[in-house]
C-alpha cells in the first residue's frame, strides 16, 4: 500500500496510537464515570499533588485552551478543585474524590495493552519511542522558534 519507509512507519505508528485511544475510551466509557483525558489528568494530579493548566497542559501535550474546559468541568463534576496562587490558578483532587478515584485501573488498561510483548521488548520500545519523541519535540522547538 505504502511504498515508502518512512511513509509506512508514520501510518503505522498513526493508527497504533489512534487504536490504543479507542481501545482505553472504550474501556473507560464501559468502566468507569471518567473519559481518558479525565483520567489522565486525574492521574497526573495525584502525582503532582497541585499544578496549575500550563504545567499540565505541557506533560499531557495538550493545548492550554482545551485543557483548561476539561479541568473546569471536572471542577463542576467536583472532581477537582482550584485555588488562587498569587497570579496563577492551580487545580488539585477534592479529598472526596482522592478516596474514589482507584489510580490502578489506568494501569490494569495499559497492561492489558501492553501484555503483548516480553518486558526486554517492552524496554527497547521505549528506548525507540522516547528517541523518537525527542526527535520530534526538538524539530517542533525549532520550528517554532525559527518561523514565529
Amino acid at each position: 500500500m505504502f511504498d515508502n519507509l518512512n511513509h509506512r512507519l508514520y501510518h503505522h505508528f498513526s493508527c497504533t496510537y489512534l487504536s490504543i485511544l479507542r481501545y482505553m475510551q472504550k474501556r473507560m466509557a464501559h468502566d468507569t464515570e471518567y473519559t481518558l483525558e479525565q483520567m489522565s489528568i486525574l492521574n497526573m494530579l495525584r502525582n503532582l499533588g497541585k499544578a496549575d493548566v500550563d504545567t499540565m497542559a505541557r506533560l499531557i501535550i495538550k493545548e492550554p485552551n482545551t485543557l483548561l474546559q476539561i479541568m473546569n468541568r471536572m471542577v463542576e463534576k467536583g472532581y477537582l478543585e482550584k485555588q488562587k496562587i498569587g497570579r496563577k490558578t492551580v487545580y488539585q483532587i477534592t479529598e472526596e474524590h482522592r478516596a474514589k478515584h482507584n489510580p490502578e485501573l489506568f494501569n490494569d488498561y495499559t497492561q492489558d495493552i501492553f501484555d503483548c510483548f516480553t518486558q526486554e521488548e517492552k524496554d527497547k520500545y521505549l528506548e525507540l519511542s522516547d528517541k523518537l519523541f525527542n526527535s520530534v519535540n526538538t524539530k517542533l522547538n525549532n520550528y517554532f522558534v525559527e518561523y514565529e
